[in-house]
C-alpha cells in the first residue's frame, strides 16, 4: 500500500522545520552519509552468523557492522549484517542493513533523499532470494525516515518488538548537510533482459514474451528462481514472471507487490497486474496474475500495450550516450499548483544528473522512459506516466525523477525532458 510514504512529505517538511529549531547534537557525531533510510520488521528469528554464511555462498558482498543510534537518553547500538547494493556518486558502496533478533529481524536500507522504497524492495528480494528472510511475514508497512532523525522510525518499531524497548518520543534531529546525487546499480550485462519464471511460466507465458522482445531487437535470456540474485543485481531490466504465490519465485517477486495489490490478486478481485519499479537504474518488471493463466493475460496486456517499447529505450544508447532513470517516486504535492514542476541538474564527471518533477492526479504514480534521442549536443527525453495500481492517498502528486545521462563529451549540452530544458557544460577531465 502506497500511502504509508505517499503521505510523508508533509511529515517530511514539519521534520525538517523542527530539526532548525529542536534538540541539536554534533553533526560529527550522528550524521549518516545517506539521503535517509527505510526499513521493515520481519517476525522472524535470524541468527547472523547463520545469515553471513548464507549470504556469502550466495555470492554477496558483505560483512559485520555496528549500528549506532543517538536517542535523548544514551545510544542505541545494533550488530548488523551489511550487504553491498549500490554505490553512490562519490563511489561510497549503497548499503542495506540485516539486525538479526530471537523474534523479529530488521532490514534497513539506506536510501536517497527522495526517501524511496525500492532499495529496501531491493534488499528484501536479494535476501530471499539468498535463503535468509521470508518476506510474507513482514510485521507492518516499510518506514521511511530521513538522516536528520535518530533513530529511524523502523528501528523504533523493532526496538519494541523485539527488545521491549520504547524509544517513541525520544528521537532526536539535528542539522545535516545535503546528500546530492543519486545512488545507482552497476548492471555486468549491459543490454540484456533478464526473464526470471519458475518452470510452468516459463513454458506457458515466456514464449510471448520472447518472441517480443527478439522481434524489438531485445536481448533475452529465461533465468530460473535459484539464479534470480543474478538477475536483479547484474542486468538492467528485469522480468519477473508470476505473482506473491508463485511456485519458488513467489518469495522474490513478494517484496515488489503491495500489501493491497496481492490481496486483490488472492481474491481475485483483479486477474492480471503490471508492476514497473526503477532501483537505481534497473528497471523491475511484475507481470503477474491470480493464476498461470492471469499471468499470461498480463504478458500479453504488457506487449499488445507497447510497453516493450519502454524497455528498448531503456536499453537503447544513442550516440553512445546512455539514459537511465536512478529513482522515480510520488509524493503529496506541497505548496501552489505553479510551484509543482521544474529541473535540476548536477554533473560529476562525465555523467550528468537531472532531476525532474512533474504534477500528477496522485502521487501514485512514477515515470518511464519512452523515448530518447541524441542529435549533435542536444539530448531529449520524453518521460510517460505510470499509475502504480491499488489504494492511494487522494492529494495532487508530485512525481520527483532522477536521471542519469552520460558519458557526455565535454562541452556545453542542452537537455530537454518533456516540455523543460536545461543546459549544462561538462568540464575537460
Amino acid at each position: 500500500m502506497r500511502i504509508g510514504v505517499r503521505v510523508f512529505g508533509i511529515a517530511l517538511v514539519v521534520i525538517t522545520l523542527l530539526s532548525l529549531i529542536g534538540p541539536q547534537v554534533n553533526p560529527a557525531l550522528a550524521c549518516p552519509p545517506t539521503g535517509g533510510y527505510v526499513g521493515q520488521v520481519f517476525e522472524q528469528g535470524i541468527d547472523l552468523a547463520e545469515a553471513e554464511a548464507l549470504a556469502r555462498s550466495a555470492g554477496l558482498s558483505v560483512g559485520r557492522t555496528q549500528l549506532d543510534f543517538p536517542y535523548a537518553e544514551g545510544t542505541l547500538s545494533l550488530d548488523a549484517l551489511y550487504i553491498d547494493l549500490g554505490v553512490w556518486p562519490s563511489g561510497r558502496p549503497l548499503r542495506a542493513y540485516l539486525v538479526p533478533g530471537k523474534s523479529y529481524s530488521l532490514v534497513l536500507s539506506e536510501t536517497s533523499v527522495s526517501l524511496e522504497r525500492e532499495w529496501l524492495r531491493l534488499a528484501v528480494a536479494v535476501l530471499a532470494s539468498a535463503g535468509i528472510l521470508d518476506p510474507s511475514i513482514a510485521v507492518s508497512e516499510p518506514k521511511v525516515s530521513p538522516n536528520n532523525v535518530s533513530p529511524p522510525q523502523a528501528v523504533v518499531e523493532w526496538a519494541r518488538l523485539e527488545l521491549g524497548m520504547e524509544l517513541e518520543g525520544l528521537g532526536i534531529l539535528w542539522r545535516c548537510g545535503p546528500i546530492s546525487g543519486a545512488p545507482s546499480l552497476t548492471p555486468a550485462f549491459a543490454g540484456r533482459v533478464a526473464v526470471v519464471a519458475n518452470e510452468i511460466d516459463a513454458n506457458i507465458s515466456y514464449p510471448t514474451l520472447e518472441a517480443a522482445l527478439k522481434e524489438r531487437g531485445v536481448e533475452v535470456e529465461l533465468i530460473p528462481p535459484d539464479r534470480a540474485l543474478e538477475a536483479l543485481l547484474e542486468f538492467p531490466v528485469v522480468i519477473f514472471l508470476g505473482g506473491h504465490k508463485a511456485l519458488s519465485t513467489g518469495p522474490i517477486v513478494s517484496p515488489f507487490m503491495d500489501l493491497d495489490v496481492a490481496t486483490e490478486l488472492e481474491t481475485g478481485d483483479i486477474d492480471h497486474v503490471i508492476l514497473s519499479f526503477n532501483v537505481g537504474g534497473t528497471l523491475v518488471i511484475v507481470l503477474a496474475g491470480k493464476d498461470r493463466w492471469g499471468t499470461l493475460a498480463a504478458v500479453e496486456e504488457f506487449v499488445e500495450s507497447g510497453q516493450i517499447d519502454r524497455i528498448a529505450s531503456a536499453l537503447a544508447c544513442p550516440t553512445g550516450v546512455c539514459v537511465r532513470i536512478l529513482s522515480s517516486e510520488g509524493d503529496c504535492h506541497i505548496g501552489p499548483l505553479e510551484s509543482g514542476g521544474g529541473i535540476e541538474v548536477e554533473v560529476n564527471g562525465s555523467y550528468v544528473y537531472v532531476t525532474f518533477v512533474e504534477l500528477g492526479s496522485t502521487p501514485c504514480h512514477s515515470h518511464a522512459l519512452k523515448t530518447v534521442s541524441v542529435q549533435g549536443r542536444t539530448i531529449e527525453i520524453e518521460l510517460e506516466l505510470l499509475e502504480y495500481p491499488g489504494f492511494c492517498v487522494q492529494c495532487i502528486g508530485a512525481i520527483r525523477t532522477v536521471l542519469e545521462i552520460g558519458p557526455l563529451d565535454p562541452g556545453e549540452w542542452t537537455i530537454q525532458v518533456n516540455n523543460s530544458t536545461i543546459r549544462v557544460v561538462v568540464p575537460a577531465q
